[in-house]
């Protein structure tokens, strides 16, 4: 599978970029990553998004979800 990144968002591309920069990441983590800081919840329904879409796959750890690619970054099209 590739990722069309042309499919997401400005800051879906955002969430992915530091995703794969970080490999793994909980929404906080995500949050505090981007400049413009777009707040937890924000950062929780975008992650929500990409996962339906595929690019996104999530594991759980207690009451954390850990966030991680779900596409390989030279995949990204």
């Amino acid at each position: 599978d590739e990722l069309d990144v042309d499919a997401l968002s400005r800051r879906e591309r955002q969430i992915m970029t530091v995703l794969y920069r970080l490999g793994e990441a909980t929404a906080a983590d995500v949050a505090q990553a981007l400049k413009d800081d777009p707040g937890y919840h924000t950062v929780r329904v975008t992650l929500a998004n990409l996962e339906k879409k595929g690019t996104v796959k999530h594991r759980r750890d207690g009451q954390r979800y850990i966030y991680t690619p779900a596409v390989e970054r030279d995949r990204a099209t």
